[in-house]
């Protein structure tokens, strides 16, 4: 499988979209045209494809879409080969009729790959409009209610739109289309019938330029607050993603010497700017989990039930990221061991087949070789006396810092730590910890406190003891 990740098509994504006219198709009862779509989310390799046993385009990659075309009315095929070979991977066929244009998209379906075929009218759009149509197109999404309204406007009780579901296998459908006055707009999702309108999708500002005409297929995506994004291709099949907006913001508490936390998030990063509650009772050498917030929002740090800030964040939260944000060090120490925010970029998409991600980051101010204070992370074999280390994960991590994700085969793990360049002590215990690490999980391991605490740089921190803390990124396969 070739994951097919957020990270992945990112080029594809026009941020805060602005959308131009590109036309409306053929022209008001012109004949039927057709355009081909790799929107087929796990399939291994790209495609060949014929249109009526007559080949349309070669070695198509995920998220390519050919020109319209013009067809025949009546009776049309396309189908998509693995490139390089003659087999056929899915055939789809529909009737072709005047006043229509068919897009073909190879798609994930519920039992595997297979086809679907949107069908727009072609008729031309009146000046000042913008034409959107929506479609179904991942298996694994539920059933949605979109709202499209102002940037800035409270989500209406009413959808804009009928609710919107995957279409069905091999399905052909003529979604009806919603026309807005072109300008600044903005869509918002929600699951269909939750009472609590609780937003699972949000693209942030988008501009539709008059005349625009454009099909929005949802399609999956992994490493993001949704679980799928919009696929927008315009009457020119010039093909882009619209990502939601919002952030995935994990906070920490590995600062060694701190009490209990609250974690806000404010709309400036000036010192006293009051924010909104979003973790309380954050315990020391812990973190919460993941939740979806607005980007351009910062975050700041209290003690737990009071309002004055500790330490706050200066960068600004960025759209359609995943991050987590750890308050660091001691109050009063100059850098690197001074009372911090260290932000981190995560990395939650899928890791490859049969494969678990892990990645480490060193927050244990004290523990070094005399040298530098970095650290080694191994792995261990503890069925001899004393264990022995079979393997290195990562070398000369320096505080404060993070590895890269690394790619592990799923299975059991112990792991410990060893100052840099040496092979004993093994730390925190010659024990080490144990990491199950299952397919499809992603994970950080925070080297948290102290080796020698309350002494030295961790005089301040008596109880804070070195660990290892494993903490699950995504604790289950996404798409």
């Amino acid at each position: 499988m070739r994951s097919k990740t957020l990270a992945a098509v990112l080029t594809l994504v026009l941020g805060a979209l602005a959308i131009t006219s590109c036309g409306s198709g053929s022209g008001s009862g012109s004949g039927p045209s057709t355009r081909i779509v790799n929107a087929a989310y796990n399939a291994p390799y790209n495609f060949d494809v014929l249109l009526n046993s007559v080949s349309a385009v070669t070695d198509m990659e995920y998220l390519q879409a050919t020109a319209f075309q013009s067809i025949s009315t009546g009776g049309t095929t396309v189908e998509f080969e693995p490139t390089g070979t003659t087999t056929n991977a899915v055939t789809a066929s529909f009737d072709a009729g005047n006043g229509f244009n068919y897009s073909v998209l190879a798609v994930e379906g519920t039992g595997g790959l297979t086809s679907l075929v949107v069908a727009q009218n072609n008729s031309s759009i009146s000046a000042g409009q913008a034409r959107l149509t929506f479609a179904g197109a991942a298996s694994s999404v539920g059933t949605l209610d979109f709202f499209i309204t102002s940037p800035t406007a409270a989500l209406p009780s009413t959808p804009s739109i009928a609710p919107i579901s995957y279409a069905g296998d091999g399905s052909t459908v003529t979604p009806t289309p919603i026309i807005v006055a072109s300008g600044d707009y903005r869509i918002r999702a929600i699951v269909d019938g939750d009472t609590t309108q609780t937003i699972v999708y949000d693209s942030g500002r988008l501009t539709f330029a008059s005349g625009v005409d454009l099909l929005l297929a949802i399609i999956p995506v992994s490493g993001s607050a949704a679980q799928f994004s919009l696929l927008s291709l315009d009457a020119k099949s010039s093909v882009s993603q619209i990502p939601d907006q919002r952030v995935q913001l994990r906070v920490g508490n590995f600062a060694p010497a701190s009490a209990s936390v609250d974690a806000y998030v404010a709309a400036t990063g000036t010192a006293g700017s009051t924010g909104t509650l979003l973790v309380s009772g954050l315990t020391p050498d812990s973190a919460s989990a993941y939740q979806a917030v607005l980007p351009g929002n910062y975050v700041y740090f209290t003690n737990t039930g009071q309002t004055t800030q500790l330490v706050g964040s200066q960068r600004a939260l960025e759209a359609s990221t995943s991050v987590s944000v750890f308050a660091i060090g001691f109050s009063g120490l100059p850098y690197p061991n001074n009372l911090q925010l260290l932000t981190l970029q995560d990395n939650l998409q899928t890791p490859p087949t049969g494969m678990a991600n892990l990645r480490i980051v060193q927050l244990a101010p004290d523990v070094n070789n005399s040298a530098t204070n970095a650290v080694d992370v191994v792995t261990i074999n503890t069925s001899v006396t004393p264990p022995v280390i079979t393997g290195t994960l990562v070398s000369n991590l320096v505080y404060p810092g993070a590895s890269a994700y690394r790619p592990m085969s799923a299975g059991i793990y112990t792991v410990a730590l060893v100052p840099h360049n040496l092979d004993t002590p093994l730390l925190p215990t010659s024990a080490g910890i144990v990491l199950n690490l299952t397919v499809g999980t992603v994970w950080t391991l925070v080297v948290a406190g102290c080796e020698y605490p309350g002494t030295g740089i961790c005089s301040s921190a008596p109880a804070a003891t070195l660990q290892l803390v494993p903490l699950q990124d995504i604790s289950v396969p996404q798409q």
